[in-house]
Parts: C-alpha cells; structure tokens; sequence
C-alpha cells in the first residue's frame, strides 16, 4: 500500500504545458515580431504557473504599442501622411498581438517537470489518447 505523502524528488516536480504546433508556431512569430532570429527549440515546454497571466501581460503590452501608435498618428496634423514605417510597425504589432494570443494554452497537455527541464511523469491532461485523432 502505498503512502499519501509524496517523496522529496516528486514534490520538487513542476507542471508544464507541452505546446503542440500552433503554439510553436505563435511562439515564434510573437518573438519575430519583438526580437528577430529568436526561435523556439522543438522541445520547449511553458511552465504552468503564471502562464496564463503572462500571456494577458504580453497581449496588454502589444495593445498598448498598437494605441500609442494610433495616437501618435492622430497627433499629427493632417498634412502628414503615413509612411511605411507606419504600417510595417503597426501590422508587426497586430501579428504579435494576434501571435500572443493564440499560443492561449486551451488544449495542451500538462507534464511534471524537474529543475533541470526534464520531464518526469505526465500527469492525467497529459497522457496519451485512447484513439487517433485521424480514427478509432
């Protein structure tokens, strides 16, 4: 029979997403948009805790660059036309906006994770399906 009290090693464990295609996928374009040449390695997890929060975060702060744009623009007097520059910063913004929001970790599944980044054990969210996605 086993005891309910976790060991010293288990109670250590983190839960992390593991981020499917589509998380990947904004990950690395929301980075383009901010700092080019950084991608995301293929086995990237997101720690759990906070992670939702630090998405909200990340989406405010595109926001914010998108309205202090706008209202630079409307600053200007109307002889002033915009340039390219204005439309390159504001469509890299509204991709890193749209970026940060999809990486939303609706359906991912969750691991339990090490200080080293080593994953351990997959918890309930994380274990495999009982068919494939493509059939029974």
């Amino acid at each position: 029979m086993e005891t309910a009290t976790a060991s010293p090693e288990m109670s250590k464990l983190r839960d992390a997403f593991v981020p499917n295609r589509r998380v990947r996928l904004a990950s690395d374009v929301a980075g383009l948009c901010a700092l080019p040449l950084l991608l995301g390695r293929r086995r990237q997890l997101a720690l759990r805790e906070h992670f939702r929060t630090r998405l909200v975060i990340a989406a405010l702060l595109w926001l914010a660059g998108l309205i202090a744009l706008l209202a630079r623009m409307a600053a200007l007097d109307s002889s002033y036309s915009p340039e390219a520059g204005f439309y390159v910063s504001g469509g890299l913004m509204l991709l890193g906006l749209v970026s940060t929001l999809a990486m939303w970790p609706g359906d991912l599944p969750v691991v339990k994770i090490d200080r080293n980044g080593t994953v351990r054990e997959a918890t309930a969210a994380g274990a495999p399906r009982s068919h494939s996605p493509t059939g029974p």
